[in-house]
């Protein structure tokens, strides 16, 4: 992934900043529900996050029951926050 949109690029500043969001994989009614470790990040999609995981920016580091229900953790992974790094540098050099 050479460029991110804005979007993607907000969501992965939120993940490297501590960020962590758990997402229910379940099928059930609750099924792509998420919760977030800090402040939900502003226009939030899961298309968004789904691409962060598919370019390897994103990846699934937990899992646990809570009431019959999967939930998985996601984090930002170490080519993620080198990414994110490179992105910052960039943004600082203009």
């Amino acid at each position: 992934m050479k460029k991110l949109t804005l979007s993607q690029s907000a969501l992965l500043t939120y993940f490297a900043n501590g960020g962590v969001v758990e997402m229910c994989t379940t099928v059930c009614s609750q099924l792509g529900a998420t919760n977030f470790s800090a402040e939900r990040p502003e226009q939030f999609s899961k298309t968004v996050l789904y691409s962060l995981v598919k370019a390897g920016l994103l990846k699934t580091v937990d899992e646990k029951l809570v009431y019959g229900l999967r939930w998985s953790r996601l984090m930002i992974t170490e080519r993620g926050l080198k990414f994110h790094e490179a992105m910052e540098a960039q943004r600082a050099s203009i």
